[in-house]
């Protein structure tokens, strides 16, 4: 799912989410052309304690190191019960990984 997710805003730049039981999971990536490529990863809601490392190391392109928590998104602050953290993508995996589930 977290593939998914990432697959899909990388193609659109808007947030792409997903209802998880008690809580959903939200990705954005944005990519400033040929800059940095910016990922966000949004939790709402009552989540495991440990899905939040299982959830962000699994995000491609992304170092699981580097993530850092959030106080707002790209375009609006955070509301309720949403958790946000961020990082840089490596641009040369997220042209990998579009070119991998290219259509045709």
């Amino acid at each position: 799912m977290v593939r998914d997710l990432t697959v899909a805003t990388l193609r659109d730049g808007r947030e792409h989410s997903a209802e998880l039981g008690t809580f959903v999971l939200g990705i954005q990536v944005r990519a400033d052309d040929g800059y940095a490529t910016y990922v966000a990863v949004r939790i709402t809601g009552s989540a495991p304690d440990n899905i939040v490392q299982l959830i962000l190391a699994r995000v491609p392109g992304c170092d699981p190191q580097t993530w850092a928590f959030e106080i707002e998104l790209p375009d609006r602050i955070l509301i309720g019960n949403e958790q946000v953290w961020s990082t840089l993508m490596n641009p040369e995996a997220a042209a990998k990984l579009l070119d991998e589930v290219a259509p045709g």
